[in-house]
C-alpha cells in the first residue's frame, strides 16, 4: 500500500512584495507531496523543483534586477525556505516511519 502523506507543504510568511514597494504581504503557496517518494533522489528532485516554482509564485521575480529587488527576492526566498524546512523534514520523517512500519 502506497504511503499517503500530508497533501501539502505550505510556506506561509510575510514576504516583501517586489512590485508594490515597501508594503508587505502575507502569502501561502501549497506544494503537493502525496505523489512523491521522498526516499528517492528523483522524488527529492521533484520536490525541489516544485518548491522553486512555489517560491517564484510567492516571491515574484525582479523586473529590472536592481540591487534592492535582488536583495528583496533573496530575503523572500530565504524566509520561504526557512518556513518550509520544518514541514519538509516532517514529511520525510512520516514517510520513513511508514516504510519502517511496512517491513
Amino acid at each position: 500500500m502506497r504511503i499517503i502523506m500530508a497533501a501539502i507543504v505550505a510556506a506561509t510568511l510575510a514576504a516583501p512584495a517586489l512590485a508594490a514597494g515597501p508594503e508587505h504581504m502575507t502569502g501561502t503557496v501549497r506544494v503537493q507531496t502525496a505523489d512523491l517518494d521522498l526516499s528517492t533522489v528523483a522524488g527529492q528532485r521533484a520536490l525541489d523543483r516544485r518548491l522553486a516554482m512555489a517560491m517564484v509564485r510567492l516571491c515574484g521575480t525582479p523586473v529590472f534586477f536592481s540591487r534592492d529587488e535582488l536583495a528583496e527576492l533573496d530575503a523572500c526566498k530565504a524566509e520561504a525556505s526557512k518556513a518550509a524546512a520544518a514541514q519538509i523534514n516532517a514529511a520525510h520523517a512520516r514517510q520513513a516511519v511508514a516504510v519502517a512500519a511496512r517491513q
